[in-house]
């Protein structure tokens, strides 16, 4: 199996000039730079930290340059690398640290402090690896372990077992609270190849990644993007008001997204610079209805998608194929997924019922040590997304809403992205989130809990009762409205529902 580290070798034989990383803040890196930073790193860390083959060590940095060369120098030396979030409180990322059983940390400079006290905690943390100069001692500079390798490369690096895998990623953890691990292999090569088949991306293209690289579709779409050769343009964190000004000065051809900033996007002032850009295609996981809307400001296709960190890419639609309106595509090939009843009987065409992938069929084959979460989701050989959706008779796939969000009132199911959408199209709502409040009568109630557009007044419930009522049945508005300066959200954009449901129990 090539490694990510023998790809980026290959590439630097043949066209070491080519910008293989272009960040907004950090610089850029060609494929001979990133090749021989990552080798000189991997032989470092051979020698520096001592540790075998299959030992976990986390990465907690943004998007830059030095995530890639340590990533792919963990994966050349069979560290599987632990995907951390930079925002995580002392109590998460010392959750994540512990489960993982982490050997070594590289963090940021502003994490170190935090990094070096967690080490003096957990156990099994030995090693503290940071970015920066004047380190305090107990850590290991980041440029130390990269100079430290003696010049002339072609180290000799130790091999890596097959069964070691590539990285382990968490969960957002919107659900519970609590995230689950899932564990990756290290055949990105691949990932890549499907890639260019799946969106006709070649090498000549240049992709845009604006979400964090620890999320699936930061680091899956970046990897994958260097894995065929192309170059890939990064945030270090996304930011609305740079976005424009970025695509302006890089120039990329691909922008690679999630629903929450496509939303956010199409909640900007328009400005002529938006209307000049170099993009043919944008790629927007979760899209929906929202993506028409982006298809008409923007003057570019947009291909929606659905999928998740477990099961990968589920349905996508071809550039020469018909991209229908609030459908997330078709069944990918070799796709296993099924849309499933309660009795696990398989739903009939347009019926909605729960997502389903043969397990074997997956990337992985369940959460890392988390016994309960497995049960739950991992039965009769099929994996059970927690999702509910559809599929037309041309086969399509349209996307209800997560099960745990369906709000359930007097008999009936709402779905709250359903619900979301219509209230965002109100000129005085920047963004909103349905959730289900107990009601001893009806079961629940919908309460909307709403963030107002920069200098407007949030809308009364008889308001949005008014402005919905050619949208939405009467029994799915909102019956109760919270305002909120923003909404909780992970990292990667997603609403952390369970944070609004805690709330209203609070309020109770």
């Amino acid at each position: 199996m090539l490694s990510e580290l023998d790809n980026y070798r290959e590439y630097a034989s043949k066209k070491p000039d080519q910008l293989a990383l272009i960040s907004e803040l950090d610089g850029s890196r060609t494929f001979a730079q990133l090749a021989s930073n990552a080798e000189r790193l991997a032989h470092s860390l051979v020698h520096a930290l001592g540790l075998p083959p299959g030992e976990r060590a986390c990465i907690w940095m943004w998007n830059r340059p030095e995530y890639v060369e340590i990533q792919t120098a963990f994966g050349a030396v069979g560290f599987p690398a632990v995907l951390a979030n930079p925002q995580w409180a002392d109590a998460e990322i010392e959750f994540v640290l512990r489960h993982s059983r982490a050997r070594a940390i590289v963090c940021e400079p502003e994490l170190l402090q935090r990094s070096l006290e967690l080490a003096t905690r957990i156990e099994s943390l030995e090693h503290v690896i940071s970015l920066g100069e004047d380190l305090p001692s107990g850590s290991i500079s980041f440029d130390s372990l990269l100079t430290a390798a003696p010049e002339g490369g072609g180290f000799d690096l130790p091999a890596v077992p097959e069964d070691v895998p590539g990285h382990l990623m968490y969960t957002s953890g919107t659900t519970t609270g609590r995230p689950k691990a899932v564990e990756f292999g290290r055949d990105v090569i691949q990932q890549g190849i499907d890639y260019q088949e799946m969106f006709g991306v070649s090498s000549a293209d240049r992709s845009l990644f604006v979400t964090p690289l620890f999320h699936g579709n930061g680091a899956g779409g970046l990897r994958s993007s260097l894995g065929y050769g192309g170059s890939a343009v990064f945030q270090r964190r996304f930011s609305a008001r740079r976005f424009w000004e970025l695509v302006d000065r890089t120039r990329p051809t691909y922008l690679f997204t999630l629903a929450p900033i496509v939303h956010i996007l199409l909640g900007l002032r328009p400005t002529p610079i938006e209307r000049e850009h170099s993009m043919r295609v944008i790629i927007a996981l979760g899209a929906g209805a929202a993506a028409p809307l982006m298809e008409e400001r923007y003057g570019v296709p947009v291909i929606d998608w659905y999928g998740m960190t477990e099961a990968g890419m589920g349905t996508y639609t071809r550039l020469d194929e018909e991209r229908r309106s609030g459908s997330a595509g078709r069944r990918f090939p070799d796709s296993t997924m099924q849309i499933h009843r309660e009795d696990g009987s398989i739903a009939e065409v347009g019926e909605v019922g729960e997502v389903c992938f043969a397990v074997e069929s997956l990337p992985f084959q369940g959460y890392v040590e988390d016994d309960e979460a497995n049960q739950a989701a991992l039965q009769n050989g099929r994996f059970h997304t927690g999702d509910l959706g559809y599929f037309d008779a041309d086969g399509y796939f349209f996307f209800v809403d997560r099960k745990k969000d369906i709000v359930r009132r007097g008999g009936e199911n709402i779905s709250s992205a359903e619900v979301e959408l219509a209230l965002r199209n109100h000129p005085d709502v920047a963004d909103a989130a349905i959730v289900g409040s107990p009601d001893p009568v009806l079961g629940e109630r919908i309460v909307a809990f709403l963030v107002p557009t920069e200098g407007c007044d949030a809308p009364d419930v008889a308001t949005l009762t008014k402005f919905t009522a050619h949208t939405l049945a009467s029994y799915k508005q909102p019956e109760r409205v919270v305002v909120l300066e923003e909404l909780p959200r992970t990292a990667s954009g997603k609403i952390e529902k369970f944070r609004l449901r805690a709330s209203l129990e609070q309020d109770a």
